[in-house]
């Protein structure tokens, strides 16, 4: 994933390894769920070495989310993770690792590929609050503004954020949605979608358990 005039890492350092997708983005107007007034000093940008047996953890948890590609055959991804899937109300399909307890929602399109995934935390997913320099408020989420650049998200958050949902581009529309997640020891996580390859803010929500 490459956003244009940003500042993010690059390598196994970055805290960007790999959600909540929220489709309302794309080439539609964007929202951020907002009903609080922030302070202008809830976080600030700070530089971090990560524990290369953190890295490891976060890694291994995220890998069956990572090896779904988009457009990627329904059949061959089930062959892949070697689970059955669970269909959802809406259509939408979920497959568990049974190994972590992670998994990941997929959203078929009409020809049955994957059009968008999204990752499936588990109830307090410690291998990706570990990650974090320090945990994240439901006001830094709604600090987010349409059309902010990645690297005012990055100074907002603290750190990168991980992958947590992609999506093909809407009919219509050019740009993919990714979504970006910080998770927090009690469960509770921050998501900041964005619009690529520009990397400008789409909408935000701060989700808890």
């Amino acid at each position: 994933m490459k956003f244009k005039n940003n500042r993010l890492l690059h390598g196994s350092a970055a805290l960007l390894l790999a959600g909540i997708l929220l489709l309302t983005g794309g080439c539609r107007a964007g929202v951020t769920k907002n009903n609080d007034t922030a302070s202008a000093n809830d976080s600030a940008s700070v530089t971090t070495t990560l524990n290369p047996a953190t890295a490891a953890a976060a890694q291994k948890v995220l890998k069956f989310y990572q090896s779904v590609t988009l457009d990627q055959p329904r059949a061959q991804l089930e062959t892949m993770l070697a689970v059955a899937g669970e269909v959802q109300a809406d259509g939408q399909v979920a497959y568990h690792d049974p190994g972590s307890g992670y998994g990941v929602l997929i959203t078929y399109g009409e020809d049955d590929k994957v059009f968008a995934k999204r990752l499936l935390p588990t109830a307090t997913a410690p291998e990706l609050a570990a990650l974090n320099p320090f945990p994240v408020s439901d006001k830094q989420a709604y600090r987010m503004a349409v059309g902010m650049p990645f690297y005012e998200v990055q100074d907002v958050m603290g750190s990168d954020g991980i992958e947590i949902s992609l999506s093909k581009p809407e009919s219509g529309c050019t740009k993919q949605i990714t979504g970006l997640g910080w998770f927090n020891p009690d469960g509770s996580y921050a998501v900041v979608t964005l619009n690529l390859p520009q990397g400008l803010v789409v909408g935000s929500e701060f989700v808890t358990r």
